[in-house]
């Protein structure tokens, strides 16, 4: 198929500095890394990568070539944007069973000592830094058939749906902890008004989790406003509520070489899937079977060049 003159899935996200601490003691790897290229390594898996916008930042030392990452991935519509910054730079430290930390680590952010403290407001003015707004979404690209909002920190995501949402069909949101962790439904329902798709993870809905049963959760975020709400739950079922009713979608079980990007490549399955019009149940199976090659290959460059898997 050839690339449209538009995309008709836009991709709003951060591109990150990630280098990466074994379990095992060796090499640490610099690697390319960020929610938004995982979310297009998802999505390209089910829509021509042609179809596919993204919009990102990239500061002044930021030392990998995105954009021919992506060209070589396929996509014709690429808005990196620098900016005068210094980009961010993420430890991202695996543990012996798998699990993983993420510190940030440029220099003036080098006293945050864990990841319980990382609500400090020197992180979260970096995480704004390299996160694009609505503004930085080119204006020939809309209106537009469908939009995924990656996780950014603070009103970024309130910010942009209020721009967008009267020029975007459908919309997708990925919540960021740091607003999203300790919130009600109804904070969240009116933070996130005009989000089509609410699709947190459980560390994002924690303090919902820790009160009510995760069914009755999911089916008050979609009685509060949200036509469609997907639960990851890690090695659990997800839950997916949609046309009044809440069901669980089986994951996909696999050897996990290296869990960076997972759910993030999974929503942006999500949103390729709905976009070419595959009903929320099927749109979730397919995005379960995404996550599940994600986390079989090691780093974004991997990621992006995976084939559709046979379902």
């Amino acid at each position: 198929m050839a690339a449209r003159d538009t995309p008709d899935l836009i991709v709003l996200g951060q591109v990150t500095i990630d280098d990466v601490v074994p379990a095992a003691p060796g090499p640490w790897l610099r690697q390319m890394g960020g929610s938004s290229l995982y979310a297009v390594a998802g999505a390209r898996l089910w829509v021509d990568p042609g179809r596919i916008g993204l919009v990102a930042r990239v500061g002044r030392d930021y030392p990998f070539d995105p954009a021919r990452l992506l060209k070589d991935a396929g996509l014709k519509h690429v808005a990196l944007h620098p900016f005068g910054g210094e980009h961010l730079i993420e430890w991202l430290i695996y543990e012996p069973d798998g699990s993983r930390r993420s510190l940030p680590r440029n220099a003036d952010l080098l006293d945050i000592a864990a990841e319980g403290t990382l609500s400090r407001e020197g992180y979260q003015d970096m995480l704004l830094a390299i996160a694009p707004t609505a503004a930085e979404v080119p204006g020939t690209w809309l209106p537009a058939a469908a939009l995924h909002l990656c996780p950014q920190a603070r009103r970024r995501h309130h910010e942009t749906l209020a721009t967008l949402r009267d020029r975007v069909r459908w919309i997708s949101v990925d919540p960021s902890p740091y607003y999203s962790r300790d919130a009600t439904i109804a904070e969240l329902a009116r933070e996130l008004h005009g989000a089509t798709a609410f699709l947190p993870s459980a560390n994002e809905i924690r303090s919902l989790l820790e009160t009510q049963d995760p069914a009755a959760v999911v089916l008050g975020l979609h009685r509060a406003g949200f036509a469609e709400v997907a639960l990851k739950r890690g090695d659990q079922p997800m839950l997916l509520a949609s046309g009044g009713k809440v069901q669980p979608v089986p994951i996909v079980t696999t050897q996990v070489v290296d869990p960076t990007g997972a759910g993030d490549a999974f929503c942006g399955a999500y949103a390729a899937c709905r976009l070419i019009g595959h009903e929320p149940v099927e749109a979730a199976r397919r995005a379960a079977a995404t996550a599940a090659l994600v986390v079989g290959c090691s780093g974004v460059e991997q990621a992006l060049s995976l084939k559709t898997p046979r379902l």
